[in-house]
């Protein structure tokens, strides 16, 4: 079973300048989003909805999707 760990995850700003909220995306399960109005707040709420997202896919007896790698920025 995969965990959180073996995903990409991408945090970007909101576009509303107004705004102080920070959007997380798993690239490799686009059903995930979510977010948080810190980084910390924003980690925990993909953890969360990373852990649900995988329970309902098991219980729906769907395939969890393989992590396709993650990518290095600098």
């Amino acid at each position: 079973m995969f965990t959180i760990e073996d995903y990409e995850i991408v945090i970007f700003p909101s576009s509303d300048k107004d705004e102080r909220w920070l959007y997380v995306r798993f690239p490799d399960i686009p059903e995930i989003l979510t977010g948080g109005s810190t980084i910390e707040e924003a980690i925990q709420n993909a953890k969360e909805a990373f852990a649900c997202h995988m329970e309902a896919l098991q219980k729906q007896g769907k395939k969890i999707p393989e992590p396709k790698g993650k990518l290095m920025y600098a």
